[in-house]
């Protein structure tokens, strides 16, 4: 099977593989039921079928700032990292000023 990479997608211009944000999977808690593995859009997952777990096998393929699989695991099973350790990225590479920035370029091309 073919699975897709959005590991070289920079992320509001930072290299994907430069920013810690991916899930990990708590084996102990995990009761294999796969919801994770088949709600990821963006191919996380692998499942290992004879364990009956899912595997984080393409991290960084996770959107930065998603935990989509970690809400809705009834197990809690799944850990991303803090919320602050992600803002501190936002800050440290001012996402924000360059977001602001895309956004005035984009309402520049809608008046068009």
């Amino acid at each position: 099977m073919e699975h897709k990479d959005f590991s070289a997608i920079p992320w509001h211009g930072i290299p994907r593989k430069e920013i810690e944000w991916y899930p990990k999977v708590i084996e102990e808690s995990c009761i294999g039921c796969g919801l994770c593995f088949l709600t990821c859009g963006r191919d996380v997952y692998d499942f290992d079928f004879e364990h009956r777990k899912p595997v984080v096998a393409r991290p960084y393929n996770c959107m930065v700032g998603c935990n989509t699989c970690g809400m809705i695991c009834l197990q809690d099973a799944i850990e991303f990292p803090s919320l602050g350790a992600l803002r501190k990225i936002i800050k440290k590479h001012k996402v924000i000023a360059r977001s602001k920035k895309k956004l005035k370029e984009k309402e520049a091309k809608e008046r068009k």
